[in-house]
């Protein structure tokens, strides 16, 4: 009786292995949606490049969604994407294993803008194909999604040579964030941390997108949909729980 009732929930449970960042955990989230978000560069072919790029990675996440998340038209904000040629420097991350960084800073209950620097000496943002993905992956944190444990997801941990953009865990993900944050909106959440300080970032080391792997073996991904399986199982079973008391 008990092993068909676990087997029941397993089949039905999507492995989603997404997480979501510590400071959208304890409350924080986006005054409006979309977001404003612009490309800051000196150099004119650079910029140019940057904005194709970001553009693209704009309309794969929405594309996966069918969400409104971020506008890249307007160049008066202070949420930004650049290119970093000191990235140890500003960032205090390690330039060769850290592609990028997205630093989130809140503001009461908001998060009051973002920043996304991009390592630009490392070797692999110079090829278009892996800075897309970069990029994809950087916005992400941008609305609070954090690593994912599924090794093929754009919110991976590290960057997969083969990459293929958003993927189903990602927009499962971004959905989950964004109905919370809409959620928020609506209610008026204030979180209990909301105040502590006028300003503050996020760590950033929950935020960057670390060394080039190969792409998974087969162990890791069975490792991720197992890991993937027990999460759903857990929340399946915490909210059946709720249910009964």
């Amino acid at each position: 009786m008990w092993m068909k009732f676990i087997l029941c929930f397993l089949l039905t449970t999507p492995a989603w292995g997404y997480k979501l960042t510590t400071d959208f955990m304890n409350g924080f989230y986006w005054r409006n949606l979309p977001i404003n978000i612009t490309v800051v560069e000196s150099d004119p072919n650079l910029k140019s490049k940057l904005e194709y790029l970001s553009r693209i990675a704009v309309q794969d996440w929405e594309n996966a969604t069918n969400l409104d998340l971020w506008d890249t038209s307007n160049s008066g904000t202070n949420n930004i994407i650049r290119w970093s040629k000191n990235f140890a420097a500003e960032t205090n991350m390690d330039p060769a294993s850290v592609l990028a960084v997205a630093i989130r800073y809140t503001n009461g209950p908001y998060f009051a803008k973002t920043e996304i620097i991009i390592n630009g000496n490392h070797m692999y943002n110079q090829q278009n194909n892996y800075l897309l993905t970069t990029i994809t992956h950087e916005l992400g944190h941008t609305m609070g999604l954090d690593h994912s444990n599924v090794m093929e997801a754009i919110m991976a941990p590290s960057l997969q040579l083969n990459s293929s953009g958003v993927r189903q865990d990602d927009a499962q993900g971004m959905e989950d964030a964004i109905l919370e944050t809409v959620h928020r909106q609506e209610t008026g959440y204030v979180s209990p941390l909301a105040f502590e300080k006028e300003e503050k970032s996020s760590s950033p080391l929950s935020c960057g997108t670390v060394a080039v792997t190969s792409s998974a073996s087969p162990l890791s991904g069975l490792i991720s949909l197992a890991a993937g399986i027990l999460i759903g199982f857990v929340r399946r079973i915490r909210n059946w729980f709720k249910t009964l008391f």
